[in-house]
């Protein structure tokens, strides 16, 4: 299956999450990533140590360092995070439609979305998990060769890519549950997912 403009026939809207009015999963979201963040910090700082011993060196340096320079270090590292993940995700999106998705911001996530486009379960699985899985792979082998200097503001990249792939995984969890048959309709602040009518 690919990805079309026009719906199958016999697919009926199954649920719909509109994440810009629902203020209440927004939070929970929020609260749960932050959870999900600390937990997949712990696990990639394990990681990164295990090739480079030396990590511990440069964190302590950065703690002493000039706070204000950390500060705005860290918001850039955020920005040019989450601009890449966004990136990923709409690279996948015009790889499966030959068409440029939306990018925007809502309140508290960033999106990349083509609203006007309904995709098989398969292929919008790849889309919603590949930021996740394709920058900490990068990522983590990035850490073996970059200089000492870079390595804090990598794993640091990786910790706020994997915290903010909390709603990638809310989603893509709930599709991967479902029927094995479905269009899923990324609107940025939402998501349709139409389920097989049965007869």
């Amino acid at each position: 299956m690919k990805p079309t403009q026009t719906l199958p026939g016999n697919f009926v809207l199954a649920w719909n999450l509109d994440l810009k009015h629902n203020t209440r999963l927004n939070i929970i979201l929020q609260v749960i990533g932050l959870g999900w963040m600390a937990l997949a910090g712990w696990l990639l700082t394990l990681c990164v140590r295990s090739m480079r011993p030396e990590l511990g060196t440069t964190l302590n340096a950065g703690l002493r360092g000039n706070m204000l320079i950390t500060l705005g270090l860290l918001i850039l590292v955020m920005a040019v995070t989450i601009l890449l993940h966004e990136m990923v995700h709409g690279f996948f999106f015009w790889l499966f439609a030959q068409h440029h998705p939306e990018f925007g911001i809502g309140t508290g996530y960033a999106f990349a979305a083509m609203p006007d486009w309904f995709f098989p379960k398969r292929q919008y699985l790849i889309i919603g998990l590949s930021p996740l899985i394709l920058l900490t792979v990068l990522g983590l082998t990035a850490c073996a060769f970059v200089p000492l200097t870079w390595l804090a503001a990598l794993l640091g990249a990786m910790i706020i890519n994997a915290g903010g792939a909390i709603g990638d995984l809310y989603i893509c969890g709930r599709i991967a549950l479902d029927a094995p048959e479905l269009w899923i309709k990324d609107t940025g602040d939402g998501f349709q997912l139409y389920r097989q009518r049965i007869e």
